[in-house]
């Protein structure tokens, strides 16, 4: 047995669920050994999901103490927003 953590995280709060699951599972069953979905009211469809800030794939193999982390969609796209920042600033 491995031990992971898998985190959502919201703007003012975040779950973090500790987990030992078998040597061979995948992000996927770490993920739905948890609980995680159920408890946060969320669905994989719509989220990316990574290890330590590393985007992977559900079928990605766990070691050791890693992180799954599930990531919310962008509200704002960071680069549109730096692109309108600029423009105020030559538009001043």
């Amino acid at each position: 047995m491995i031990n992971v953590q898998i985190v959502y995280a919201l703007p003012h709060e975040q779950t973090v669920i500790a987990c030992q699951i078998d040597e061979q599972a995948t992000v996927l069953q770490a993920i739905t050994q948890s609980h995680i979905l159920t408890k946060c009211h969320i669905s994989l469809a719509d989220h990316s999901v990574g290890i330590y800030g590393r985007l992977c794939e559900l079928t990605e193999p766990l070691k050791e103490g890693d992180r799954i982390e599930i990531y919310r969609p962008l509200i704002n796209d960071p680069k549109e927003i730096r692109r309108k920042k600029a423009a105020l600033r030559r538009n001043r």
